[in-house]
């Protein structure tokens, strides 16, 4: 058996603790374009990076980093009543497509629907905790609206969790003599010296509006709620009007919940992605290779209202505010591991392909569709979505709902009362006709 006292001295040793990882490091890759400002929706963008002998690089610990800005049109901060957020997923609703090269050989291609590709995927691989934590850091996946409003309007508040202090009678600077008094049918708390202990110190140094103040006395604990500070001395509480306590030294404490605002507040921001591609799911180590990513941007005239999400009326680029790509680099993960110049090996890849078909609920009928199904397909996923999102800023193309004609509901997709897909001779789910329960619940795992 090894002593506890043996240290590691070679790289060799540390496989069994880091999985043979060394020399880790991430390489920054410009594309080989400008692809900032006006110039990010002209034309495809790509980056190419080799590693070669003893260099490999991991996917999925790779990445894109962008830097958006977000105002309004004359350069402004933007504020809550513009009723304008970032996007939803952001990075993918700027690209309408994507592919991945080896040694100028196509491994891996998203034809179209980014965004919604880019959703489901990160909808049925993370947990709804990831989505409001890190996703929403990484690249705004929190579907709260006014969370992502409170990234770049410069007047909103975000307040992610309360504090609660409990302060005694002695922090508070009262002397133990001090006494209070309740008076019945006036709401209101009296302050004494009473005599032998200095003056109470002045509420508006102690007390504020919505404090809790905890009275002991004998076997039960009294709470009330400061509305109003009358005086120095005498503050009104909240829903006291027939309590009295009469002058006595108690042991009081101040109860005070306080929450941070964590609302960022600014025009630029940063944002991680890691681009929908199969290639990007494999998590080992691949060795010696020219490597290519291409993306191809959205069209001038798109990009911008894929950018964000509204409410309200739509938003005009230009006009209501103004969105711009300011820098994006490519992040490659390499290690060092043992060098492979002639070695063949096998990509066990993962792809997502959407497919998309239009069906009207007017007049009510049973709708029926096809799709063409690789016969390596493990997975389905049916969802619901606007035939106007990516058109109109009120609708995200991150988002699966269903607005009605005059926009007043989101919940068109609930109102359907008979749903299954029919896949190698199954029909499923099972009954064919669902009560809205069911609905709602199936609805529930799309609901944003």
């Amino acid at each position: 058996m090894s002593s506890i006292f043996d240290l590691k001295a070679s790289v060799e040793e540390l496989s069994s603790a880091n999985q043979g990882l060394a020399r880790m490091a991430y390489e920054q890759h410009a594309p080989t374009r400008d692809v900032t400002q006006s110039n990010f929706p002209n034309g495809a963008i790509h980056f190419r990076w080799q590693t070669s002998g003893e260099k490999w690089w991991i996917p999925s610990r790779s990445y894109i980093r962008m830097r958006c800005k977000l105002s309004k049109a004359n350069g402004t901060q933007l504020s809550v009543n513009d009723n304008i957020a970032p996007n939803m997923g952001l990075c993918a609703n700027l690209f309408q497509s994507a592919e991945f090269r080896i040694n100028d050989k196509t491994v891996a291609r998203i034809s179209d629907f980014m965004p919604q590709v880019d959703a489901l995927e990160t909808r049925l691989s993370k947990s709804k905790s990831y989505l409001d934590g890190l996703g929403m850091s990484v690249n705004l996946w929190d579907p709260d609206f006014a969370k992502r409003q409170s990234v770049v309007c410069s007047d909103s508040v975000y307040n992610k969790n309360v504090i609660e202090s409990k302060v005694s009678k002695s922090d508070l600077g009262y002397d133990a003599p001090n006494t209070l008094a309740i008076e019945a049918d006036t709401a209101v708390i009296t302050f004494f010296g009473n005599g032998g202990g200095n003056a109470p110190p002045l509420n508006n140094t102690v007390w504020q509006v919505g404090d809790e103040i905890l009275i002991e006395q004998l076997d039960q604990t009294e709470k009330y709620t400061v509305s109003a500070i009358v005086s120095d001395t005498v503050l009104e509480l909240n829903g006291v009007k027939t309590i009295e306590l009469p002058a006595q030294a108690y042991t009081w404490y101040r109860v005070r919940k306080e929450s941070k605002n964590y609302a960022r507040k600014v025009s630029e921001f940063e944002l991680t992605w890691c681009p929908p591609l199969s290639i990007f799911k494999i998590g080992h180590a691949l060795p010696s290779m020219k490597a290519e990513l291409v993306l191809n941007p959205q069209t001038s005239s798109v990009y911008k209202n894929l950018a964000i999400q509204s409410k309200g009326a739509p938003k005009i680029a230009g006009t209501d505010y103004e969105f711009s790509v300011e820098t994006m680099y490519f992040y490659c993960n390499t290690v060092e591991g043992p060098r492979a110049d002639d070695v063949t090996y096998l990509l066990d890849l993962d792809s997502v392909n959407c497919q998309s078909e239009q069906f009207s609920t007017t007049p009510s009928h049973f709708f029926q569709t096809n799709f063409d199904v690789s016969p390596s397909t493990y997975a389905l996923t049916c969802a619901y979505q606007d035939t106007r999102s990516g058109n109109d800023t009120t609708l995200s193309a991150s988002i699966f709902k269903v607005d009605n004609d005059l926009k007043t509901s989101s919940d068109e997709e609930l109102k359907l009362s008979r749903f299954f897909i029919n896949y190698a001779g199954q029909n499923l789910p099972q009954p064919k006709t669902l009560g809205l329960s069911m609905i709602k619940a199936l609805a529930s795992i799309k609901c944003y």
